[in-house]
């Protein structure tokens, strides 16, 4: 690899322009090396110039690629109105074909990025694109409806609304660059961005015209929760399958997109049509939040858990390398970090084939083990209330702030124990293990339960509560009652009906140690990280203030109606 002297000094810049099929043109950067015929790296990015500085640019020149960093329609300089997610398929496809008839491209072309910039190449690479040799999506979902906007039915309320606020930011400064009068729009921006607690709560949401008007798609999301038709047009589910080139998909056990990153790892890997292109799936997951990689999340730090440590980037050059060449990738199928363990291990597939799948009942006692529960046992009970919610601690999140200033709203693994005083919560706990358990793989919590109210929410923790007493969140989960079968198939529920629910705690690798205890928490909020379930069975977006009603919720945890959690449990030998 050549140094960084030597890339600089042959190394050409230029800012170009490129034409969509609507007549339009979008801005970007060309980093290449001297002279023509290289392959080409393709960076989409909402983000304007700033935000794309960590990319590795230095790096892949140095290996001999040229870097086009895009700037996607209505951004930093970029024609045209940024539609969150609305144009990224016609537009890439767009893209990448002018690449390929360049002479400073050979011909052959690879995509890399994380977030939208892996969802741009999600949004491309089902549609077979000429020249594409292989995409990189970190920390990118599988389905903008169901993983991005919504989860299990509830509105990811605040990574949306604080990505949105993001956006609005810089929109404003777009618009300031182009030398627009953004007064009137910059002072309803900064009420809503000043306090963004008070945002949190406001009702009906629809009424945040001050992220709205400058980013549109926060109405759009809210007023297209039950139609299909929208989110099956922009998105790219259902095309995933049709993907020909290699994929290394890297996530954390902290991102609020794991479960997508998982899914397209597997739906690509074991449907795809080729089986070149299924061998040719590869699948990355550390102890990361969203967008921190240095191996402390939240109030917990696991050591060789830092994208350093694994030689990330350089994995990702190799991969990229490897197959613009065409040649099968060197890396491992399946690496994952075992948080508790805190090692690195490789894998031929997920879920794991020796994967022991145990059922661990709640019980009410508060216990928490492998037997069946008895055919008379007692229901639990607790009561919600939407205008006291549980608060958002930790977990897979993508938010600023917390608490009264703290951090408690932020990623990570954090102590759950400032939540022991709430009544709302029912807490079931294991004895104190006698040897270690490891648990790797998808995770789901099975509820028999019912509802006072007309709709509600269920959520489940999963914690590892160490011997000194710390309770250290492990994944967590949550499912809208109404959409327990799918947001496609929404499925009112009676009041006081006994129905079953399966919360999707994504996946986690944990190793509980001896002596630690597993425990589950049931509750019916998790917030701001989702929406208030006001009770009334209305979409997010229209729900008032008068619509918050209490609920009474109880828990059923006896033979004929079990509650449970779903361990994947890795034998030790």
């Amino acid at each position: 690899m050549k140094s960084t002297l030597e890339v600089l000094g042959t190394t050409g810049i230029e800012t170009i322009r490129v034409p969509m099929r609507d007549g339009i043109s979008l801005a970007a950067t060309l980093y290449r090396p001297a002279g023509d015929g290289h392959p080409v790296i393709l960076v989409r990015t909402p983000y304007s110039e700033p935000m794309s500085r960590s990319l590795p640019v230095l790096p892949a020149l140095a290996e001999g690629f040229a870097v086009l960093i895009q700037n996607c329609r209505g951004t930093a300089g970029s024609e045209g109105e940024l539609r969150a997610f609305e144009n990224e398929s016609a537009d890439g496809l767009d893209t990448l074909a002018w690449i390929v008839d360049q002479p400073w491209c050979d011909g052959r072309v690879a995509m890399f990025g994380a977030s939208y910039l892996g969802m741009s190449q999600l949004a491309v690479s089902g549609h077979r694109p000429a020249g594409l040799r292989a995409i990189v999506p970190i920390v990118a979902t599988h389905s903008y409806r169901d993983g991005l906007v919504y989860r299990q039915g509830a509105l990811q309320l605040g990574q949306g609304l604080g990505w949105h606020m993001l956006k609005a930011a810089q929109t404003l400064g777009d618009r300031r660059a182009r030398g627009e009068d953004v007064g009137a729009q910059g002072g309803a921006f900064a009420a809503v961005a000043s306090n963004p607690d008070a945002a949190y709560r406001t009702l009906p949401l629809t009424s945040l015209t001050g992220v709205s008007d400058l980013v549109p798609s926060w109405t759009t999301w809210l007023e297209q929760e039950n139609e299909p038709a929208y989110w099956d047009r922009i998105g790219y589910t259902a095309h995933r399958r049709a993907t020909a080139v290699p994929g290394l998909h890297v996530g954390g056990w902290f991102d609020l997109f794991l479960g997508g990153t998982i899914d397209n790892f597997v739906e690509i890997s074991t449907r795809a049509a080729d089986e070149s292109v299924r061998r040719a799936q590869h699948l990355i997951i550390g102890p990361w939040t969203h967008a921190d990689q240095s191996g402390a999340a939240g109030e917990l730090f696991f050591g060789a858990g830092s994208a350093a440590a694994i030689g990330l980037e350089a994995q990702q050059l190799r991969f990229l390398r490897e197959s613009v060449e065409g040649l099968d990738s060197s890396l491992p199928p399946v690496q994952l970090f075992v948080m508790g363990a805190n090692v690195w291990r490789s894998e031929n597939e997920w879920p794991l084939a020796r994967t022991d799948w145990q059922r661990w009942y709640l019980a009410p006692d508060s216990g928490l083990g492998t037997a069946e529960p008895a055919g008379d046992a007692a229901p639990r009970s607790y009561r919600h209330d939407p205008h006291d919610p549980v608060p958002t601690l930790g977990g897979a999140t993508l938010i600023g702030g917390g608490i009264d200033g703290g951090a408690e709203y932020m990623p990570g693994s954090r102590d759950q124990r400032r939540l022991d005083k709430r009544q709302d919560i029912l807490r079931f706990s294991s004895a104190p293990l006698e040897e270690d358990l490891e648990v790797t793989g998808p995770v789901t919590v099975t509820l028999h339960a019912a509802t006072s109210a007309a709709d509600t929410d269920f959520t489940a923790k999963l914690i590892d509560v160490w011997p000194d007493g710390r309770a250290m969140g492990v994944t967590d989960g949550i499912v809208r009652a109404r959409y327990r079968a799918g947001m496609d198939d929404p499925q009112p529920v009676s009041p006081g009906e006994v129905v079953r629910y399966e919360i999707d705690l994504v996946a986690t690798s944990q190793l509980f140690r001896r002596g630690h205890r597993i425990r589950v928490d049931i509750a019916s909020s998790n917030f701001p990280c989702y929406d208030r379930n006001s009770g009334s069975g209305k979409p997010s977006g229209s729900v008032e203030a008068e619509d918050l009603v209490p609920a009474n919720q109880t828990v059923f945890l006896d033979r004929d109606r079990p509650s449970y959690i779903t361990l994947p449990v890795i034998p030790t030998n």
